[in-house]
């Protein structure tokens, strides 16, 4: 493929939605000054005070101060918290991203490889989004290559970084979005960058390479909402037979897809209106957990019993208690204080 094709109909494939948060009080993507002003104080000493030196008067003394982020590294922080494609693209027009575009590409991949699975994912599929539509092939490039070139730079705290930059390399040339031919014609200026190059290439000529490719980060990714159901169900299951809240809080924090939680609400509350009385209790017992640790927010187990409602007419179809059962479910929530007590199905 020549990395200088034409444009390319690309169309965002996540199809995470969110309103990313904004923080901070310079402005769009920019933390501004994060209180810095704030942080001085003049220190006016006693005359009288043994302690006193006249050369010290009314000094500024700097109590603390705080790093500022780029903007480029705000939007990339607020595109892992809500995987908005779209958001993000309006944010590198607005930033005029065209000239460090080459940077917003390789601080994507090396932000990702501190995270999850899951949000390395959200990298791959956001440089298959800005491809020729945001970020020219070129750039798209450069910005592998000065991955390369940085990479004794990013090993010291992400020990994985030529294993991970080399799956990102593998998945863009897969996505046809960097040439094949990138991997004879990169500069390597170190050991590592040879090492990187090579895992690549190993990755390319491995069997069944589409598949493996697709999913290049492994289960983790969690790219499918169907392989997300079929994982939630699966650690359902193993919670009934063994009771292991444990165990239930390390599989939902590897899934790491907090955007999907209220459809775990919703999976958990209607395999518990299937089950008998001690069943329902476990389930209902473990969501109650999920929601004191934090790992479900108030908001998210809200959302889960009202898409239960909204589908009240399926679940009669199987188990034709189901609305009588459902308002128990809500009630025992309200009162032990892990669903809303101002909850009203909608």
């Amino acid at each position: 493929m020549d990395i200088k094709a034409a444009k390319k109909d690309r169309q965002p494939t996540s199809n995470i939605s969110g309103s990313p948060k904004k923080g901070g009080g310079g402005g769009k993507y920019s933390w501004g000054k994060g209180g810095l002003d704030d942080l001085k104080t003049v220190s006016v000493k006693d005359s009288n005070d043994p302690n006193y030196d006249s050369e010290e008067e009314n000094e500024e003394v700097v109590i603390a101060k705080t790093e500022v982020a780029s903007p480029i590294q705000v939007l990339i922080q607020e595109y892992l918290s809500s995987g908005d494609v779209e958001e993000t693209m309006k944010g590198l027009k607005e930033l005029k991203i065209q000239n460090n575009s080459e940077q917003f590409v390789k601080k994507s991949m090396v932000t990702a490889m501190d995270k999850q699975a899951y949000e390395r994912e959200l990298v791959s599929k956001l440089l298959l989004s800005v491809y020729n539509v945001a970020i020219t092939p070129e750039k798209l490039a450069e910005g592998f290559q000065a991955a390369l070139d940085s990479l004794e730079d990013i090993i010291i705290d992400n020990p994985e970084a030529v294993d991970m930059l080399s799956k990102f390399l593998a998945r863009a040339i897969f996505d046809e979005i960097i040439a094949p031919v990138f991997l004879k014609n990169a500069t390597a200026r170190s050991q590592l960058a040879t090492q990187c190059i090579n895992l690549a290439n190993g990755l390319l000529n491995q069997p069944f390479r589409s598949e493996r490719l697709a999913h290049v980060w492994g289960a983790g990714d969690m790219s499918s909402v169907k392989r997300l159901k079929e994982a939630i169900d699966l650690m359902f299951e193993e919670y009934l037979t063994n009771g292991d809240t444990k165990e239930a809080d390390h599989t939902l924090r590897e899934l790491n897809a907090h955007y999907f939680h209220p459809h775990l609400v919703k999976q958990c509350v209607r395999l518990a209106l299937t089950k008998g009385s001690e069943e329902k209790k476990k389930l209902l017992a473990l969501l109650a957990f999920f929601e004191k640790e934090g790992l479900v927010t108030p908001d998210h187990m809200a959302q889960g019993f009202h898409s239960c409602y909204e589908s009240l007419e399926d679940l009669k179809l199987d188990v034709p208690k189901a609305p009588a059962v459902l308002e128990e479910f809500v009630q025992t929530a309200k009162t032990e204080g892990w669903l809303d007590k101002n909850f009203v199905p909608k």
